[in-house]
């Protein structure tokens, strides 16, 4: 019988600055209740400042340039920008995502392929959401949970003040959970719960393996595969992307692991460039991607 699935309470820490804190996030609540044309406007402002730092601008650029060679010049600086521009979007529906009356937001969405999902839900099993990280992933993660079930990872902040108020404006849409081993997932995905979970982002060689992502080595984690595995799991990947200014939630049909790990991690990042070439500027591009590289390999961020 699957367990009851509720949020990661953070425990309110005592101090001046969890009131500190309170009055900022009393400020972003009210940005949340914005018009969306307005929420859009500031975003694209604070997009244009974030283009301005040169050190993000540069991993963007050779994120951009290694995973699309074919590509001008003037073409990468395009997406570049529009990266940008998303990333500052993105910042400001945060405080959408986690503040704004739903009835508001739901205009705003579409979710495709909800069979897919009420179909592994009648199992009883647990399930595996195969993500990726995306410039609103705040936004996809809300309207996500407005259709299924399931808790969300989050690494705690180090400081447990500005911590407190992020898990609480987090889990006014999402259930969220620390960080834990395999195994103890393991066992929770066992159960019948539901977890979303992004291997995209470079951990370093450790659990990983080096599965082709556009054409280049990128470490990739091979612990979906092992997860889902121990939890006897299904695995629904799911895609997230804008359209037209409409947010898409799209779940999709659900993939088998078989191994080897090199095998596992290669269909997890050919997912992966299925999702992102449907939008490329939204995502999360700003994340060095390819920091740990193969024995003898320069690093691209030079």
């Amino acid at each position: 019988m699957s367990k009851k699935l509720e949020a990661t309470i953070t425990e309110k820490p005592s101090g001046i600055s969890v009131y500190f804190y309170g009055v900022i996030f009393g400020f972003l609540k009210l940005i949340g209740r914005l018009p969306y044309p307005v929420i859009n406007f500031l975003g694209s402002a604070i997009g244009k400042l974030l283009y301005a730092v040169k050190s993000r601008r540069k991993i963007v650029l050779a994120n951009l340039r290694h995973c699309f060679p074919d590509k001008s010049n003037e073409e990468i600086t395009e997406m570049c920008k529009a990266h940008f521009m998303h990333l500052g979007i993105g910042f400001i529906e945060l405080c959408a995502a986690w503040y704004k009356p739903f009835k508001d937001l739901e205009k705003h969405h579409e979710i495709r392929g909800i069979d897919n999902y009420e179909k592994a839900k009648a199992t009883g099993q647990g399930i595996l959401f195969l993500g990726y990280h995306i410039t609103s992933l705040e936004l996809a993660g809300a309207l996500m949970a407005k259709h299924m079930d399931f808790a969300a990872f989050y690494r705690p902040n180090k400081n447990k003040a500005l911590d407190y108020h992020i898990q609480k404006g987090r889990n006014n849409r999402t259930k969220t959970m620390g960080r834990n081993d395999i195994r103890t997932i393991g066992r929770w995905l066992k159960s019948g719960n539901h977890i979303w979970f992004m291997p995209d982002q470079d951990k370093g060689k450790k659990g990983a393996e080096f599965a082709p992502f556009f054409g280049n080595p990128a470490a990739t984690l091979h612990s979906p595969a092992r997860i889902s595995k121990l939890g006897n799991a299904i695995v629904l990947p799911i895609q997230y992307y804008k359209e037209n200014g409409k947010m898409i939630i799209e779940v999709l049909p659900e993939i088998e692991f078989v191994g080897p790990p090199l095998d596992d991690c290669t269909q997890i990042n050919q997912l992966l460039e299925q999702a992102v070439l449907k939008a490329p500027e939204q995502y999360y591009w700003v994340h060095r991607r390819f920091k740990t590289r193969p024995d003898n390999t320069q690093s691209i961020y030079k």
